[in-house]
């Protein structure tokens, strides 16, 4: 017979897969809602900017972003009328559960916060925007390359569903412009 922590685990990592399923399929088909182009009438382009001069390449955020404009053949260079500045990417990760049989940690949560601008024709359409998004996952030690490529995949979904909630809020911005 199972102990109740022993249950309530197992029903929240069964919960939380759920939801990273339903959240990847909402945050798929949100920005194929919103159509072909993100952008305002009139504006063709839009370039993805990011600096961080401690890095080497973009984070896969930031690659996320373009490919998305890419698919819809908007994706434009440092000329382009719109202009989505990346200001910061901040991945954390804090234990969330230990195990009471042996004191090592059982489950991680990660977050992975942005922050970005939006400009139209040199004005500014938003200002500081952040966004978060937050997972957890269970960590066994005995299973430790399972739980790397665990981490690795949330991390990669959560870069995908912020990529598409910056693009809603960039294309809410639009709607704001176009009335």
């Amino acid at each position: 017979m199972k102990s109740i922590s022993a249950v309530l685990f197992d029903r929240r990592v069964a919960l939380g897969g759920v939801l990273i399923a339903l959240t990847a399929m909402l945050a798929g088909c949100a920005f194929h809602l919103m159509g072909a182009s993100p952008l305002p009438d009139g504006i063709d382009r839009m370039y993805v900017s990011y600096s961080d001069d401690y890095r080497v390449g973009d984070p896969p955020l930031v690659e996320t972003l373009r490919q998305r404009l890419r698919e819809r053949h908007v994706l434009g260079d440092s000329s382009a009328p719109a202009r989505l500045s990346i200001d910061e990417i901040d991945n954390r990760q804090r234990i969330v559960s230990v195990s009471p049989v042996d004191g090592q940690v059982a489950e991680y949560e990660l977050t992975t916060e942005v922050a970005f601008d939006y400009e139209v024709n040199g004005a500014t359409q938003l200002e500081n925007e952040t966004l978060s998004v937050t997972r957890s996952y269970s960590f066994d030690n005995t299973e430790r390359l399972g739980a790397e490529q665990e981490q690795s995949e949330l991390l990669t979904s959560m870069h995908e569903e912020l990529a598409n909630l910056i693009l809603l809020r960039v294309a809410s911005a639009n709607e704001k412009l176009a009335r």
